[in-house]
Parts: C-alpha cells; sequence; structure tokens
C-alpha cells in the first residue's frame, strides 16, 4: 500500500511539471531560443541578434509582446547608459542588461523570476540607421499553487481518485488472499487432526509405520544428496550391452571400457542401437531397490554419464532431458558441466573429477551424481520412474585430440584421491582400452533395503471427502 501511494504521488508530481509549460510554446520554435529557469530563479536571456566583435550599439530595447497588447517596455539601454522611461512596473529594478563586446553579445538578466514572467521577449538592437530584432521565449521550471488553471484540477482530481482506487484494491486482494490462505491452513490442520485421531484411536500401529516410512523417504532424499558413502553402500558391477553401442564406438572384451573410434563398425542396425548419438547403455537393467556404478573420465575433456528409460529413441537425433526418459550429466569443457535438465543447468566444480559416482533409488525416485575425487556432490535429479532403468555412457567426440580417452567401468570402490590412472608407458589392446583396479577391501556388504508403501485407512475416505481446497 505504501508503494501505491509513492506512486501515485510520483505521477502527480511528473502531471504538475507538465502542465506548468504555457500554452502554445510545448513544440514549437526552435529549441536554442528557449530558456527555461526555475521559479524564483535568475534568467539571462541571450540576445538572439548577432554583433560583430567588438560592436557597441546605439541602443538596446527589450520588450514584452504578449498579443493582442502592444509592446511593453523591459529594460532600455541607449547612448551608453540604462533608461528607467516608460518600464513596465514590475520590472523596475529587477533587470540589467549585460555586454560582452569581444563576443559581440547583449544578455538581459531578470532577477526574483516568477511565473508572470513566462513567456515571449522580444529583442530590438539599433545601430547606426539600422535595426535588427528577434525574440526569445523564457520558461519557468515549477508551477505556482495560486495560479493552478482549471484543467489541472480536474486532472488532479482524477489522479487523487484512480490512486484512491488502487489503493483499495490492493487492500481487497490482500484481504481476499489472506482469507484464503487462513481457509486453507484450517482445512490442513482439519485434516491432520482426522489422521491423527484414527490414527490414535483405530490405526496406531499403522500411523506409526506411515510416519516411520515417511520419515525414512525425507531421509533418503537429503542422503542423495550428501550421502556419498551411503550411496556406495549399493555397489554394484554395471557393463556395457555392444547391441546399443553406435557403430563407432570401440568396446573392450570385458564390456567395461568404451571409445570412440575413427570408422564404422560392420555392425547389424538393429533396432536397439544407436545410429546418431555415439552413445550405448548398460547391460543392466533396474526396476526397483539401489543401485550405485562408478565410471573413470580421466584424461577426458568431455563426456556424458547417467541413466536413461529403456523406452528411449535410438534412432536419428535424440533431445536428452527427463520428460524424454533422460537423467545425464554432462562436462562441455574446462570446468563446465551441465544438468541435461529442460532448461539446462550450468554449474562449475571446485575439483576435476577422475571418477563419477551414480546413484539409482528407484522407490525414492532420486538419481545422484558424486565426484568420487573429492567424496562431493555433484548434483540429484528427483522424478517418478515407470519402466526398467539403464545406465548411459557417451564418450563423446574427439575434441581435437583432446578427448580420445576412454569412459572405464569401474569394477571395484574407487579410492578417493588415489585413482590409478593409466601411464604413458602402459600399452593399450588393440580397442585403446586400459583396466583400472582399486582396493578391493574398500567394497562393503550392501545392506538389504526393503521399501513398502501403506495405504491410508479405508474408513478415513468419509471424513475427507467434504473437504475442499480453495483456489487461488
Amino acid at each position: 500500500m505504501e508503494m501505491a501511494s509513492s506512486f501515485g504521488s510520483q505521477l502527480i508530481t511528473l502531471i504538475f511539471l507538465q502542465l506548468q509549460l504555457p500554452a502554445g510554446l510545448s513544440g514549437m520554435g526552435d529549441a536554442s531560443t528557449f530558456h527555461p529557469v526555475p521559479l524564483g530563479g535568475t534568467a539571462n536571456l541571450l540576445c538572439p541578434v548577432s554583433l560583430w566583435p567588438g560592436m557597441v550599439p546605439e541602443e538596446v530595447r527589450w520588450l514584452r509582446s504578449p498579443p493582442p497588447q502592444s509592446s511593453q517596455v523591459v529594460h532600455v539601454f541607449r547612448d551608453g547608459k540604462e533608461w528607467d522611461e516608460d518600464l513596465m512596473p514590475e520590472y523596475k529594478g529587477r533587470t540589467a542588461l549585460v555586454r560582452d563586446t569581444q563576443e559581440g553579445s547583449v544578455t538581459l538578466r531578470i532577477y526574483s523570476v516568477s511565473l508572470e514572467d513566462r513567456g515571449a521577449f522580444r529583442c530590438l538592437v539599433r545601430i547606426g540607421n539600422q535595426s535588427r530584432e528577434d525574440t526569445v521565449t523564457l520558461q519557468v521550471a515549477a508551477p505556482s499553487p495560486g495560479r493552478v488553471s482549471s484543467l489541472e484540477v480536474v486532472l488532479t482530481g482524477i489522479l487523487f481518485v484512480l490512486l484512491l482506487l488502487i489503493v483499495v484494491c490492493i487492500w481487497l486482494i490482500w484481504k481476499q488472499r489472506k482469507s484464503k490462505e487462513k481457509l486453507l491452513y484450517e482445512q490442513v490442520m482439519e485434516v491432520e487432526n482426522l489422521l491423527s485421531e484414527h490414527a490414535k484411536e483405530k490405526v496406531g500401529r499403522l500411523h506409526k509405520a506411515f510416519k516411520k516410512l515417511r520419515s525414512e523417504l525425507k531421509l533418503k532424499r537429503a542422503a542423495a544428496n550428501s550421502g556419498w558413502r551411503r550411496a556406495r553402500l549399493h555397489f554394484v558391477v554395471v557393463t556395457l550391452d555392444p547391441d546399443s553401442a553406435h557403430p563407432k564406438l570401440i568396446l573392450s572384451k570385458d564390456r567395461k571400457c568404451v571409445r570412440l573410434g575413427d570408422r564404422r563398425q560392420p555392425v547389424l542396425d538393429n533396432p536397439q542401437r544407436f545410429d546418431f548419438v555415439v552413445s550405448v547403455l548398460g547391460s543392466e537393467y533396474f526396476t526397483a531397490g539401489c543401485h550405485y556404478w562408478e565410471v573413470c573420465v580421466g584424461g577426458k575433456t568431455k563426456w556424458i554419464l547417467g541413466v536413461c528409460s529403456e523406452s528411449v529413441s535410438r534412432k536419428g537425433k535424440v533431445t536428452a532431458s527427463p520428460a524424454n526418459g533422460h537423467w545425464l550429466v554432462r562436462q562441455s569443457g574446462e570446468n563446465k558441466y551441465e544438468a541435461l535438465t529442460s532448461p539446462q543447468i550450468s554449474f562449475r566444480l571446485k575439483e576435476t573429477p577422475q571418477c563419477v559416482g551414480v546413484f539409482l533409488d528407484y522407490e525414492a525416485g532420486v538419481i545422484s551424481f558424486y565426484n568420487v575425487t573429492d567424496k562431493s556432490h555433484i548434483f540429484t535429479f528427483t522424478d517418478s520412474f515407470l519402466g526398467p532403468l539403464r545406465p548411459f555412457f557417451e564418450p563423446c567426440l574427439h575434441d581435437g585430440g583432446k578427448n580420445t580417452a576412454p569412459l572405464v567401468i569401474c569394477s571395484e570402490l574407487q579410492q578417493s584421491k588415489e585413482l590409478v590412472a593409466p601411464k604413458p608407458e602402459e600399452k593399450f589392446s588393440p580397442n585403446g582400452d586400459v583396466c583400472l583396479k582399486a582396493n578391493s577391501s574398500l567394497l562393503p556388504t550392501p545392506a538389504p533395503v526393503g521399501d513398502m508403501l501403506l495405504p491410508f485407512p479405508s474408513d478415513l475416505g468419509p471424513a475427507l471427502q467434504g473437504l475442499k481446497a480453495p483456489s487461488f
């Protein structure tokens, strides 16, 4: 409401400043002949008549010419001195003539400018038998409260009424919103009271189990964002599916390494194979439970990892997004990473990952990514999954020879800060793969996790049917 009042005051002030200009002056004449002066200030009106430098005029006369009246004298300079003859009474003692003989200019100075001074002033200069004249216009830059026109009064009244209506509307909207929020809060409290009463009286154990499961679900989602160690409890061994690999991809014999080759391989063009994006899926299908795997990305400048639906399109150009069944994270350059959401989310990491961990909790709807190198969280998707999900791998293009290293699926959990990188003297197999090893003692025994969903008690239905949430 204070913002609306401030806006109204500024709007009224703006209108006053526009209305203060005299009628007939707006949009007329050369801008150089208009002299705006603040109310009460000093006006310096330069005579537009050009004089030769060093020339002294015999007579300079300044006149007011408000039609249809005859010319009225404001200031007279003749024969080297100023004259008071026939001067307008309101200008006696308020004017002075400033001459600059070097520049050849003549300026009329008016002190204590009032609204009555606004309008046209005529400068007449006589040298010998010749005389020249021109006109300048004085503008006063503020309205006078005592000389407000009827139009100003009408517009001010209209603006005041509009401002009042705006304030009233804002107050009504605010009051209506508050009442709806109160109604919604009361209905939510009523639902909670009904659930609490029924749980205590009829289904105490079920209510406790439901609260426990709901708390566990919240803990699962929180742990997915920061629980790197918890995710590693669900480590699984993942392998690559050669039937889904793009023809240019070269897979190792143990199906743990993949890199981009220089030419297409002589493979069958089956419906499951990617033919445009250089991608390959994992052989494993996940329809429930928690699963975690790690992929070595050391030596690469570009890669895409994550999870996708079994039903994603394999032919032609594919737009990767959760709506199309892709939950992927990409490195697109040096310390440039994106989550392939819609729109994409860009971010940077404190430390370049040499190994990336991918965690899937099917029931909780969570897919999280971790930087195994410094044990930090990278990104988490939350969604609802329908149907089988599969690991997704894309080594990307060679990036001018800087991205030829393979993606390597880890057979064991990797030690952060101690990843084994390929050495220059190591020999690659013909497909360019190299194996990584880690301490097998880091692999913990997976703990079984059982999740179940319990329905609401059947006798709560009639109690909840009459409740409706207000719409905003």
